[in-house]
């Protein structure tokens, strides 16, 4: 299972934004959005969807980018989705890590 309150949570940090501003942008409570950071509750589609309108970003895809496991992946897939968290680590910094932990 893929780590979406972490990812929620990384996004937000590198956003500059603390808990109350960002739960403020997305249109729901300073709890709701600790309950999802803190893997208590999984954002709702619409809520993916603020995600991706408001910063650009797909929860989903980062998260497997900074946390899966490329090994799971079908060979063909495999340099598409290292070139991809890649892309995710420039624009995100260097705290992003690529699948696999490859710089």
């Amino acid at each position: 299972m893929l780590p979406i309150g972490k990812t929620a949570r990384y996004l937000r940090d590198r956003k500059g934004l603390s808990q109350r501003e960002a739960a403020e942008a997305l249109g729901i409570t300073p709890v709701h959005l600790s309950n999802i950071e803190n893997d208590k509750s999984v954002p709702s589609p619409g809520l993916l969807d603020r995600y991706r309108e408001l910063w650009g970003v797909d929860v989903y895809v980062l998260a497997w980018c900074l946390h899966g496991d490329i090994e799971q992946l079908p060979e063909a897939v495999r340099r598409p989705m290292l070139q991809l968290a890649s892309a995710w680590k420039k624009e995100l910094g260097d705290l992003a890590r690529p699948v696999g932990g490859r710089p």
